[in-house]
């Protein structure tokens, strides 16, 4: 091994604390840097992992008349797109009579999966699977009853609680969406068996496109390219809303025109007895309510009986906004935060760099009177700050990626739970790294260049100290002649240490 070298390692050795210290505070300033930084993508690929492996629907169409097995072929002519039909509607139940999103269970469908917290899904008619929230908040646990009001209209009106789930159409525990019933709020979600719910048709179309899968939900990319599948979907189903209230019209219309026939020829045979000198009044008298309440039944099919659609994308599910929004404040605030907190790293890290060449002077004149090359003697300081700032970067990135993401992920809560999903950012790693060797290598090889410009005999002799300078006090002379000579001391050396530092 060179003499340079030995010499340098035997300073390493003799000054471990500050080779220590370099590596620390660049480990610090980068593990700011990197964990604030990943923590939003972090959030975003989380949930984005979530809402993938749970199949949550891209587009959610919501019909007034149900949807039949043609609306779903209709879907399914979009490129890529699979469809689910799901009965739904909103119901008042619990011990609180509140609002509920009632979904109709069915093994087939794969679609919108649930996240099952406790328990298991329904396997019988009588049982039910309900939100979270109903344990949480309102005291619901396993094995209990749970009851729907009449208006619910249910096979049955009360069933046995089996398991509490979250939902991915429902990320956000504090909010369920608005409701049509009720206080006009949705408190809980709950699944029983389809076949309970009195539906003669799925009121819930749900539909997604494996190829948008690969996409973040919060990316524009997956955003433009839902509100494209829309336009699609919206352009198969041009004309259908009519198509189907005239279908259910025609089929309502030939029951009443049925009932209305079977009234008829009631009232032609009552006539026929009134003619033989029977008393048909009290029977006339019943086919007139008859007819009264088919009159009315005929004007409210022309009138009531009519199809619109509800289109939703997952941004217009309860608390998705909220969600991106939130991410992507921690994003703005990864953007200034660490930055600064990064550049006072590197600003402490290149004084202290500084200050070990200006003490390593005297050997710096002695290797360049030896003959030593000006790259000789500077590469070994560049070897030193090299090293720390690649351990010191390393350690970081590795711990900062690691640690800070999951920390703000597990303060997510209010979140339905999440599968963590934290990528390394290579790229933010990568400018860590950047700043880190500016930090360290840079001032390493200001310094020595600077150094390295005088000669050894200047080297090797002590460096001259600054010449002093008048602090701003003593510009004040009636106030400075009245200081006594310690005072004046202590005011010097305070102003200049900190304007050197400055």
């Amino acid at each position: 091994m060179k003499p340079l070298t030995k010499n340098m390692f035997r300073d390493i050795a003799k000054s471990k604390g500050r080779f220590i210290a370099i590596i620390l505070i660049i480990m610090l300033g980068v593990l700011i840097f990197v964990g604030v930084k990943a923590a939003g993508p972090s959030l975003n690929d989380s949930l984005n992992t979530t809402v993938t492996d749970k199949k949550l629907s891209d587009v959610q169409l919501i019909s007034t008349t149900g949807f039949t097995q043609k609306d779903l072929n209709l879907a399914e002519k979009v490129s890529g797109a699979k469809a689910e039909r799901v009965k739904y509607k909103q119901v008042v139940g619990s011990k609180s009579h509140v609002a509920m999103a009632l979904y109709g269970y069915k093994k087939t469908n794969k679609q919108n999966q649930l996240i099952i917290r406790s328990g298991h899904l329904p396997s019988k008619s009588n049982e039910i699977i309900l939100d979270q929230v109903a344990k949480t908040k309102y005291g619901y646990k396993l094995g209990d009853k749970f009851s729907f009001d009449k208006s619910a209209d249910l096979k049955s009106r009360t069933y046995k609680i089996v398991g509490f789930a979250s939902s991915p159409q429902y990320i956000d525990n504090e909010s369920r969406g608005a409701s049509n019933v009720g206080d006009g709020t949705v408190r809980m979600f709950a699944y029983i068996y389809d076949k309970q719910m009195n539906l003669p048709f799925a009121t819930q179309l749900n539909v997604r496109f494996d190829k948008l899968q690969s996409k973040n939900t919060f990316s524009d990319s997956y955003k433009d390219a839902v509100d494209h599948k829309v336009k699609k979907l919206k352009t198969a189903f041009k004309g259908r809303a009519k198509e189907r209230s005239d279908s259910l019209v025609g089929d309502n219309l030939k029951t009443l025109d049925q009932q209305q026939k079977q009234l008829n020829d009631a009232k032609g045979q009552l006539m026929l007895a009134s003619s033989a000198g029977t008393d048909v009044s009290e029977q006339l008298m019943t086919l007139n309510s008859q007819q009264t309440q088919l009159t009315v039944g005929y004007d409210k099919l022309h009138k009531q009986t009519k199809t619109s659609y509800t289109w939703q994308t997952r941004e217009d599910l309860p608390g998705f906004s909220a969600y991106g929004e939130s991410s992507d404040r921690i994003a703005a605030i990864a953007n200034v935060f660490p930055v600064f907190f990064f550049l006072i790293a590197a600003l402490i890290t290149f004084t202290t760099i500084t200050r070990m060449i200006e003490e390593a002077r005297g050997q710096i004149g002695t290797f360049k009177a030896l003959g030593y090359t000006k790259w000789e003697i500077a590469k070994n300081y560049f070897y030193y700050a090299l090293t720390a700032g690649l351990i010191g970067t390393l350690l970081g990135a590795v711990i900062g990626n690691e640690s800070l993401p999951r920390i703000v992920l597990a303060l997510y809560k209010q979140y339905i739970p999440l599968t963590w999903d934290v990528k390394f950012q290579w790229m933010i790693v990568l400018i860590a790294l950047i700043f880190a060797l500016l930090a360290t290598v840079g001032a390493a090889m200001i310094v020595v260049r600077r150094e390295l410009s005088e000669g050894p005999a200047a080297l090797m002799r002590p460096k001259a100290p600054k010449s002093a300078k008048k602090i701003l006090l003593e510009r004040i002379k009636p106030l400075w002649n009245h200081l006594s000579f310690n005072r004046k001391v202590s005011y010097r050396n305070l102003f200049r240490s900190s304007h050197e530092c400055s």
